[in-house]
């Protein structure tokens, strides 16, 4: 089975950061943004995993389209200046 979600990516002076807003902001970062985006995915891998090896629900992932990174980042980080953000859509192949 193929889960989809959006990421926001942020660039940083030090990296990329990376939020799954409908994963209860799930997050991570890379140095670049090949590492940030295979960051990404293996952390929606994990985050996917362990709440079927727990039992818990998966949420249904929003349209990429619905997502507003300047939006995001004024949740997560009000008072951090918003650099360069993009939405894109992670991937994780496996049995969920």
């Amino acid at each position: 089975m193929l889960s989809m979600y959006p990421a926001c990516f942020y660039k940083e002076e030090n990296g990329y950061s990376v939020i799954f807003p409908d994963l209860n902001w799930l997050a991570t970062q890379g140095d670049t943004i090949e590492e940030a985006m295979e960051m990404a995915v293996e952390c929606l891998a994990g985050y996917l995993h362990t709440c079927q090896m727990d039992g818990d629900a998966i949420p249904a992932p929003s349209k990429m389209s619905d997502i507003d990174p300047v939006e995001v980042s004024k949740q997560v980080a009000p008072d951090e200046p918003l650099g360069e953000a993009f939405v894109n859509m992670k991937c994780r192949l496996g049995n969920l």
